[in-house]
């Protein structure tokens, strides 16, 4: 009796330690797994960090060319048979060559561009010009709705008749030859580049700077 319980408690130490080694192979099984998953999904966040940089690397690119173009198709183009009127009297149409016999910075933008990017060149144009407002030499053009073209962000705006779109706010400099110069989009995330080209163009004319008395 005492020899099979003796066999019986052996067979029951040999069966716990076995448990004991597979639960403990078990568990390395176990973390080598999970430090594989841990592994592959730290993987799998860096890839989809590098696809979510080179997608938006091809948008700024994309947006980059959209710029390049619309300088290169624009820059210089004459503006000497343009109709405009200020505020929101349409009937009053002029030629915009009698506002251009001197040197004039246009600033274009639209209601469909984000107010954020429109934000950004009127800081910049505030801190260079703080006469903004009142500045005869700065006009602004602006497509919006008619109710607000007497009062556009402190001025009356300034309305083609035929205008050409852009999808970013736009400054250039207007002079009594009529051709776009120094055309420059605008980027509210490079606010510095603004304010170095207001500061390029308050150099180059220092008339824009200089109120004008009637």
């Amino acid at each position: 009796m005492k020899r099979e319980y003796k066999i019986m408690m052996f067979c029951m130490v040999v069966i716990l330690a076995a448990c004991d080694v597979f639960l403990l192979y078990a568990y390395r099984q176990n973390k080598i797994r999970t430090n594989i998953l841990q592994a592959e999904n730290e993987s799998l966040i860096k890839e989809m960090s590098r696809i979510g940089y080179l997608y938006e690397f091809e948008h700024l690119l994309k947006a980059s060319k959209n710029k390049t173009v619309f300088r290169l198709q624009n820059e210089l183009h004459p503006l000497n048979n343009c109709k405009v009127y200020t505020g929101s009297d349409s009937t009053q149409l002029k030629s915009l060559d009698f506002l251009a016999k001197e040197p004039k910075l246009i600033f274009g933008s639209s209601q469909n561009m984000c107010s954020p990017c429109i934000y950004a060149v009127l800081d910049e144009l505030k801190k260079e010009f703080p006469d903004f407002e009142k500045n005869e030499h700065i006009l602004f053009v602006a497509d919006v709705e008619q109710r607000l073209k007497n009062n556009y962000y402190g001025k009356k705006t300034l309305s083609f008749r035929h205008r050409r779109d852009s999808d970013v706010p736009y400054l250039f400099v207007l002079e009594n030859d009529m051709m776009i110069k120094l055309l420059f989009l605008a980027d509210k995330t490079s606010p510095e580049l603004t304010q170095a080209y207001l500061s390029a163009v308050k150099k180059r004319y220092p008339k824009i700077a200089q109120q004008h008395v009637k």
